[in-house]
This record gives C-alpha cells, sequence and structure tokens, in this order.
C-alpha cells in the first residue's frame, strides 16, 4: 500500500510508501507537530455510517490535510533536519534474515507466507526503527521534497 498525496492549490501529486509516511509522521510529532486531524473525505457519509470522522492520518481514504497543518507538518520535519545522519546507518540486516530463518516449523505454509511478506513489505522491520535513523542517508533527501510538497499547503491522503 502507498500513499498518494495531492496537493489541492496545485494538484502536483506525490506518492510515499506506508513506510515513509508512518515515519514522517512519527518524526513530525518528535519534532513538535500537533496534529490538528484530517477533514472527511468528500465521499464520506456520515448519516449512513452512523460514524464521526475521527481525523486519522494512516488511511488513504481522500482524506484532507489541512494548510495550516501541513504546514505545521514541515516545519517540524524542517527543525529534524539537523538531527538526521547524511550517510545511511548501518542496517542490521543479519538480524532480519536470521527472523526469516528462526521462524518456527509448525508454522502453515500460508503463515509463513504472510510472516515473510510482512517482513519484506517493511512494517515489522522499521515498527523500532528511530525516524532519524529510517530518514538517513538517501531518505533524507526524499524527506526535504516531502517538506517542500507539505509547504503547498492543503492536501488529500489518496
Amino acid at each position: 500500500m502507498s500513499y498518494e498525496l495531492v496537493s489541492q492549490s496545485t494538484r502536483l501529486c506525490r506518492t510515499f510508501s506506508k513506510q515513509f509516511w508512518a515515519k514522517a509522521l512519527e518524526l513530525a510529532q518528535l519534532y513538535g507537530w500537533k496534529p490538528l486531524g484530517t477533514r472527511p473525505p468528500a465521499h464520506f457519509d456520515f448519516y449512513e455510517l452512523c460514524a464521526e470522522w475521527d481525523g486519522r492520518y494512516l488511511t488513504n481514504d481522500g482524506q484532507t490535510l489541512k494548510a495550516e497543518d501541513a504546514r505545521s507538518l514541515a516545519a517540524a520535519l524542517e527543525r529534524s533536519l539537523n538531527d538526521i545522519p547524511d550517510e545511511e546507518c548501518a542496517a542490521d540486516w543479519n538480524s532480519m534474515l536470521q527472523i526469516e530463518e528462526d521462524l518456527p516449523e509448525w508454522l502453515s505454509p500460508e503463515e509463513r507466507e504472510f510472516i515473510e511478506e510482512e517482513l519484506q513489505d517493511g512494517l515489522l522491520d522499521i515498527m523500532g526503527t528511530d525516524p532519524r535513523e529510517y530518514f538517513a542517508g538517501n531518505e533524507k533527501r526524499h524527506l526535504k521534497h516531502f517538506i517542500r510538497f507539505c509547504r503547498l499547503g492543503s492536501f488529500e491522503i489518496l
């Protein structure tokens, strides 16, 4: 799954992985970003669903991040840049490979496949990673592009 972010002012579109998006939000909060909550997608039917919009960020339902929130997100991420190494941190690939090799023998082929897909998908291996470490090296350049995108103001999360 990925997140397609569409600027409402320019219609410029950027696509980010779920790992990037989750770590960017985590990093921004470490540097003082206070999420205001998103506006519901245009197709959200409160009456039919008997539900209220909860302002979530981690889905791609078409919700809108307000301009003030986007600029605040950009400012927090910009504050983090000096603390993010320009070189990649040495990933502990051996331990990740060891996890795959150490899967219990009693797992069914379907369970084994599911776990391996999750490892490959990158969610399990970044959960405990400090976001500054995640954005070290080449990802820092992508983070800078994301900051510029956020400065454009309001955007939809698709």
